[in-house]
C-alpha cells in the first residue's frame, strides 16, 4: 500500500530513480522542510502536503542531471530546458488555497 511506503520511497518511484539512490532521502528531507518553512502555521491536508514534498523533491533531485541550470531530455526536438531556479515552484499552486497569496 502506497500509504506503507516512506516519503522517500514514494519520491524514488516519483522521479524514477532507484531506491537506493541515497539522493533521494535527502531531497525527500530537504523538499519537507522547504514545504513546512512556506506552509507556517496554515492547516494544509496531509494528501496535499505530500504532494507538494514530491514536487519539490523531484525538482531538487532532477537538479543534480542540469548543469548550470540546464537540463535536456528525450524529446525529439532535444531542445535544452532551463530548471526553476525556486524549487517550490512547482508547489506553489498546489499550495495556493491553503496558504494563500504573498505568503514567504
Amino acid at each position: 500500500m502506497a500509504e506503507d511506503r516512506t516519503l522517500a520511497d514514494r519520491l524514488a518511484v516519483y522521479v524514477n530513480a532507484e531506491a537506493t539512490d541515497a539522493f533521494i532521502p535527502e531531497c525527500a528531507e530537504t523538499a519537507e522542510v522547504l514545504i513546512d518553512g512556506y506552509v507556517g502555521s496554515a492547516e494544509v491536508p496531509d494528501k496535499v502536503r505530500e504532494r507538494a514534498i514530491l514536487e519539490v523533491g523531484s525538482e531538487l533531485y532532477n537538479r543534480r542531471n542540469a548543469p548550470n541550470g540546464i537540463a535536456q531530455f528525450a524529446t525529439p526536438d532535444a531542445a535544452p530546458i532551463r530548471v526553476a531556479r525556486d524549487p517550490l515552484v512547482g508547489a506553489y499552486p498546489i499550495l495556493r488555497h491553503y496558504v494563500g497569496i504573498g505568503a514567504a
